[in-house]
């Protein structure tokens, strides 16, 4: 899907032209630099329904990937959450947790500044780590729950199309 600038609300629609050979897909909206948007997919034919949904949810399921990936910061730090790093970190926690923060100090690189250069945190105590693990468990949570509910909303919008 492509991210076109202009929007000024959601309004999701298929517009099916040309004979009904081709079709658009204007779905969701966000703003960016104060700039409303909606993502747009071209069809080079009429769709189903199916295929509709799917272009819906793999866009969706694309976009909460990445929010989990880079949409996340712990302390003005941008912080990488790949699921190696997720693991590390659930890992660490867990030790440091079981052995009341006897395998503290633990430095992480959390993700790079705007230059490239690694941000590395150290946690010398349970209290920040619990602060960082916990702000991250949530930050996925809500990352999945926004997916969800978008996926939900489009499985009934695309059920009222008529095609």
């Amino acid at each position: 899907m492509n991210k076109t600038f202009g929007a000024t609300e959601r309004h999701d629609q298929l517009i099916v032209y040309g004979k009904g050979m081709k079709a658009i897909l204007i779905y969701g909206y966000g703003e960016e630099n104060e700039q409303g948007y909606d993502w747009r997919h071209e069809f080079t034919h009429k769709p189903d329904k199916h295929e509709v949904l799917q272009t819906i949810v793999d866009h969706v399921n694309k976009l909460t990937d990445e929010k989990i990936l880079t949409g996340f910061t712990w302390n003005n730090k941008p912080v990488y959450l790949s699921f190696e790093n997720q693991f590390n970190y659930k890992a660490a926690y867990d030790l440091a947790f079981q052995t009341n923060g006897a395998s503290l100090p633990v430095k992480f690189k959390l993700g790079e500044d705007e230059d490239g250069k690694p941000i590395n945190h150290t946690f010398r105590s349970m209290d920040s780590f619990t602060d960082f693990y916990t702000k991250v468990i949530a930050h996925v949570n809500t990352a999945l729950n926004d997916g969800w509910t978008e996926k939900d909303a489009a499985t009934e919008w695309v059920e009222t199309l008529d095609i």
